[in-house]
């Protein structure tokens, strides 16, 4: 009987492992593209695979809107909510005040790969667009640079003691690899990911599906669901396979 449950429990990693491996496929060579959703839809996809009080990271939020429904899906948990752009900063204090967010912490600075004032091109047709990579003629952001400061990831959670972080809402306009790639030790105490995804090089040095697959595969994750575009843009979801096991 040791054996027998061994081969099946091994038959079932290799389906799932196989079939999660397949999403990406299905979305890149067949054409396979099923339509983003809303927030509310996300978070409830996700909710399944966290605990009732997770740690939650966001990455590029804007003035809020998402971290007010980060916040209060989960009362219980704790939003660490980064936002470079000082006038989208101000809103987002501003919302988390409005909407008595106890549980947000937020920070005027944005994530990169090492911590400093850094060049940032902020966006004049779409300030949502802005980033820490330059603009490289794929779209018109008609940027303008200013220096802001940003914070390696690692060092971010080092100084401010966070041990874990259960689920990452990132939406960084190409620099998820910059910033990942650099924050290996929380990186491996993560849990899940929700990011946007490109597949095209909107800006110098953003970063592109496969680089961005091949990282977080490495570090054990798996690609779970996709949805968007895959000659422009998608969302993915990225996940630790034993919390698609249980």
């Amino acid at each position: 009987m040791f054996i027998i449950k061994w081969f099946f429990c091994g038959l079932f990693f290799l389906h799932t492992t196989l079939s999660y491996a397949d999403v990406g496929t299905d979305f890149v060579e067949n054409g396979i593209c099923p339509n983003e959703l809303q927030t509310m839809e996300y978070l409830s996809l996700v909710s399944s695979f966290l605990p009732s009080n997770p740690n939650i990271l966001e990455a590029g939020a804007h003035s809020g809107e998402d971290t007010i429904l980060l916040a209060s899906f989960w009362p219980n948990g704790h939003v660490f909510a980064f936002e470079p752009v000082p006038k989208f900063f101000d809103n987002l204090q501003v919302n988390v005040e409005k909407f008595r967010l106890t549980n947000v912490s937020c920070y005027p600075f944005g994530l990169f790969s090492t911590s400093g004032d850094h060049v940032f091109y902020y966006s004049q047709n779409c300030g949502g667009a802005s980033s820490f990579l330059p603009d490289n003629g794929v779209v018109d952001y008609d940027d303008v640079a200013v220096i802001l400061p940003c914070m390696n990831l690692d060092e971010w959670a080092h100084e401010n003691h966070v041990d874990q972080i259960d689920f990452m809402w990132l939406d960084m306009e190409g620099a998820e690899y910059h910033v990942l790639s650099t924050a290996p030790e929380t990186l491996r105490k993560t849990k899940v990911i929700l990011t946007e995804i490109n597949f095209r090089e909107f800006r110098t040095g953003s970063t592109q599906y496969y680089t961005l697959k091949n990282l977080l595969e490495s570090q054990g994750f798996v690609l779970h669901k996709i949805w968007g575009n895959p000659q422009w843009q998608a969302t993915g979801l990225f996940i630790r396979p034993e919390l698609l096991q249980n």
